[in-house]
């Protein structure tokens, strides 16, 4: 039996159900920061991906129409190369999370020969703009994999309460 400060006692279920309560608010709490989060960094992918067009837009107005256009682009007739950026699963704090790599292996292409050797500047910056941009869908994803795991915890904690109550 436990005392509550208004002087009347509780039983054991009673009580573990209200701590069981507290911690489904914690949990919840902790689901509404990571949807916070993750609307944060959408904003940001958005934000990164309008500015990496932007400098396209800019290289393609400097060096003309045809040198900027998806005919210098590779075709399914052009030579197998791989991705220079790979994404590993990792376990980190006891959940499943994505890390980003640099692909050391194979045959990598640097996109930026596609448009000649002498590119602007803007281009270059566009291609920075896009490679970080791969970050922040990272990070986004990985704050998916906590917000489907929170959700199951939720359920999990939900039915434990029902289980005790009935």
């Amino acid at each position: 039996m436990y005392v509550l400060s208004y002087g009347y006692f509780l039983s054991d279920e009673v009580a573990v159900v209200n701590a069981a309560n507290e911690l489904l608010d914690k949990i919840i709490l902790k689901q509404l920061h990571l949807m916070e989060e993750k609307m944060c960094c959408e904003l940001m992918i958005e934000s990164s991906i309008n500015n990496g067009s932007f400098q396209l837009a800019k290289s393609r107005y400097i060096m003309g129409q045809s040198s900027v256009s998806m005919t210098r682009l590779p075709t399914e007739c052009s030579a197998e190369f791989e991705a220079s950026t790979l994404c590993e699963d990792i376990i980190e704090d006891g959940t499943k999370q994505l890390k980003v790599i640099k692909n050391s292996g194979g045959i990598t292409v640097n996109p930026m020969r596609w448009f000649g050797v002498l590119v602007p500047q803007n281009l270059h910056k566009a291609q920075s703009i896009f490679q970080n941009s791969i970050n922040y869908v990272v990070e986004c994803a990985n704050i998916q994999l906590k917000i489907l795991e929170n959700l199951k915890n939720i359920e999990i904690l939900k039915k434990y309460i029902s289980s005790i109550k009935d």
